[in-house]
């Protein structure tokens, strides 16, 4: 091969990886349209949802010494608290040591997207999961997350390493956490039983549908392994 082909190919070498590499980083910023729609402007009207994300979930919480509890929030209302209060919160310290900020949910039926940017500056990325969740049959207070896919931006990874972690930080939050593969996906058992708080009360039905989550629970002395969850989330959407 002449020197001139040779530059000549090494040229177009340069300019193909050049290519790629610059499609691929954009590919890696990219922020999903879930993501960006589900950032409210700053306003008085995302206070109020946060706060009545609050008063919900801590009145649940409250409630939980009664024969039954529970509550109904929205995905507005989630998005408002992540933008609002939750990185006030002690335990968002955690997070972010690991990377992770601006959390952001959006809410369809039986599943989850939940996204967060990872990383900070320049080389930050959108971290985006599709995500199933449903309680654990005859399991008391064990929820199970199936991680349907995983992307940086636009790009698919693999999402081990950063569940891994993920699952390091809940263990410190008294939650067992545990990893398995199920049909081509990664699951998460998340066992709440370690948790002090939670062994007087038992969840029952844990639902997503129509862009709002709906969580049930009965006291010990009340409560049953979850059958037909179904039926309490009838009755929490009638209320």
């Amino acid at each position: 091969m002449s020197k001139r082909k040779m530059y000549w190919s090494c040229a177009v070498t340069v300019l193909f990886l050049a290519g790629a590499l610059t499609a691929l980083g954009a590919a890696a910023k990219h922020e999903p349209s879930f993501y960006r729609l589900g950032q409210l402007p700053a306003n008085e009207g995302r206070k109020e949802l946060a706060q009545l994300f609050v008063t919900n979930f801590g009145q649940m919480l409250a409630n939980r010494k009664q024969e039954t509890w529970g509550c109904v929030v929205t995905e507005a209302e989630i998005n408002s608290f992540f933008e609002e209060i939750f990185d006030r919160m002690g335990d968002t310290e955690g997070l972010r040591k690991l990377g992770i900020s601006a959390p952001n949910v959006t809410l369809d039926d039986n599943r989850v997207r939940l996204a967060f940017r990872y990383g900070s500056g320049a080389l930050s990325t959108v971290i985006s999961y599709d995500l199933e969740i449903w309680l654990v049959p005859k399991e008391l207070n064990v929820i199970a997350v199936k991680f349907l896919s995983a992307r940086a931006g636009a790009l698919p990874i693999s999402n081990r390493s950063i569940l891994q972690q993920l699952s390091e930080f809940a263990q410190k939050q008294n939650y067992r956490v545990s990893l398995y593969r199920h049909e081509g996906h990664t699951v998460a058992i998340v066992d709440l039983r370690s948790d002090p708080q939670h062994s007087a009360s038992i969840m029952t039905a844990l639902k997503v549908e129509g862009h709002r989550l709906f969580i049930q629970g009965r006291t010990l002395e009340n409560a049953l392994p979850p059958l037909d969850p179904t039926r309490d989330l009838k009755k929490a959407a009638a209320k």
